[in-house]
């Protein structure tokens, strides 16, 4: 267990719940300590607002950042641990029930989760270049005020988190992949017991479009452009594997299950002994006709091969909009502020 899902545990508290007081927190802070420091009196000098200020909009930005990933981590290995303990009957049944399988905080390597976080640590100072693309910039005394101090402090804080997450979420993702391999015969016509897997991916996915979604604020900026596009292709990149490896070992069961029961009709449509052995249909083997072998093979072909139902679809959806709702509600932010301030 890491120090991240310790320090959650011992707090009888919701995440969210906690992550909205550290928030709320943190940005009482940032706003008495810039005050204190006499950023305020710096930006009103120069005719500025607090929110007009780049400077301090990032440093607002960090905060809920900071306060997001490693709330997003913790839920991430809440979410592990309930589609595990859901699985955890039907992998009882299955033939390998005897074989024990590894806890999933083993699967979890400490080695490369490390180098997880220090690479997100490293990434930080890639991101401020393409902000302020003149390196000679950061070699300067009057760069480093408050609210750059602030902002470097919890972006560095932010990067170790993402990089702990996506390490975690990848080593989930193949663990879960691993895991259908031990599952028992699939059924076909009934997906329900296959959710665990549908829900690791889905959330997977959605907590690493949220944190990008966040940072797509930026996006008010134009000089955060080329940061956010490689955020995005980056997101992109990594949200894949947590997305889709949950998935790719139930989709290999499925399709191989489908594939096996086309072959039964299919011997049973050739009048073959025993064709129905080990199929659904098999106790109506022998008051099936041509014709109902026929509907059924079609019914069979007709199976996805991948456990999505309707709400799923839905619930994919929705995730896609969230970022185009993010965009448009950083612009309607400002746009409110700008009109409240002018």
């Amino acid at each position: 267990m890491t120090w991240n899902d310790r320090l959650f545990g011992s707090i009888p508290l919701a995440p969210a719940r906690i992550g909205a007081a550290l928030a709320i927190g943190l940005l009482a802070l940032y706003v008495a300590l810039m005050a204190w420091l006499g950023y305020l009196e710096v930006l009103e000098a120069q005719g500025l607002q607090f929110w007009e200020s780049r400077d301090a909009r990032f440093g607002v930005l960090l905060v809920l950042l900071a306060v997001y990933a490693p709330v997003a981590r913790r839920y991430a290995s809440l979410g592990a641990r309930d589609n595990l303990a859901e699985l955890a009957p039907l992998l009882a049944s299955s033939p390998d029930a005897a074989r024990p399988a590894t806890p999933l905080r083993a699967a979890r390597s400490r080695r490369r989760g490390l180098i997880g976080g220090w690479i997100g640590i490293a990434f930080i100072p890639v991101m401020a270049l393409l902000i302020d693309r003149d390196p000679t910039l950061y070699l300067q005394r009057a760069y480093w005020g408050a609210p750059q101090l602030w902002t470097y402090t919890f972006g560095f804080f932010v990067g170790w988190h993402v990089g702990r997450f996506l390490t975690e979420q990848a080593e989930d993702a193949r663990y879960f992949s691993g895991l259908a391999e031990r599952l028992p015969a699939i059924d076909l016509f009934d997906p329900r017991p296959l959710a665990p897997f549908t829900r690791q991916a889905l959330r997977g996915g959605l907590l690493w479009i949220v944190f990008v979604s966040l940072y797509s604020i930026n996006l008010i900026d134009t000089d955060a452009l080329a940061s956010v596009a490689l955020m995005w292709l980056l997101g992109l990149g990594f949200s894949l594997p947590p997305a889709l490896l949950p998935l790719l070992g139930v989709h290999r069961r499925i399709r191989e299950a489908k594939r096996a029961e086309l072959d039964r009709v299919g011997a049973a449509l050739r009048d073959e002994p025993d064709a129905l052995a080990g199929s659904a249909i098999e106790r109506r083997a022998g008051g099936v006709s041509v014709a109902d072998l026929v509907a059924y093979r079609d019914l069979v072909s007709s199976v996805r091969e991948w456990p999505f139902d309707a709400g799923a679809r839905w619930r994919i959806l929705l995730y896609l909009s969230i970022p185009v709702g993010s965009w448009l509600g950083g612009a309607l932010v400002e746009r409110i502020l700008s009109s409240a301030l002018d």
